[in-house]
């Protein structure tokens, strides 16, 4: 019930929120009508009517950080397509490596390591996508130690998750989302 009304709360709010209030003049961007309070590159990735948790999810980080997450996901992509399993593990959060092998366990007995469960899972855990990242990202959103970098691929929009981990980001997925526009 609570939800419902927060969620009904939000409409009414997106609904009424159609002007610039610095201007007073209409706006003609409809994502700028339905979200006027969202900022920045992400706002490139709001789909009306769609889902949009991580365009709201904190706040978007700095060039500078987007830079250094743009970099650490382009090696992680150059080896997740190379098979290189060792390498690849290198860039995924300590916390997502412990789920990945302790799933391996579930299922069987021979991963032992994060290496051997990226090569049993193959495919089912590295996705199909291949390097879907030809650029830097377009946008990291980030709420404490967790983030979401965004960036428009080739035919689609992917998100991935990250954690930040001493001072370094993690990711927190063996594959990058896609996100249809």
């Amino acid at each position: 019930m609570a939800g419902s009304l927060l969620l009904l709360a939000l409409v009414v709010f997106a609904i009424g929120c159609g002007g610039d209030s610095s201007t007073g003049a209409e706006t003609t961007d409809k994502s700028q009508r339905l979200y006027p309070r969202l900022h920045g590159p992400s706002r490139e990735f709001i789909i009306p009517g769609g889902d949009n948790i991580v365009q709201f999810f904190g706040q978007e980080a700095p060039p500078s950080e987007r830079e250094e997450v743009s970099d650490r996901i382009h090696a992680w992509m150059k080896a997740r397509v190379a098979k290189d399993w060792a390498e690849d593990c290198k860039y995924l959060s300590r916390v997502y490596t412990r789920t990945l092998v302790r799933d391996a366990e579930q299922v069987t007995d021979k991963p032992k390591n994060c290496p051997q469960t990226l090569a049993f899972f193959g495919k089912e855990a590295s996705g199909t996508s291949g390097n879907t990242l030809t650029g830097p990202i377009d946008s990291l959103r980030v709420r404490g130690v967790l983030a979401y970098a965004q960036w428009h691929g080739p035919e689609e929009d992917w998100i991935l998750p990250l954690r930040n981990e001493d001072g370094r980001w993690g990711i927190e997925s063996a594959s990058p989302l896609a996100r249809t526009r």
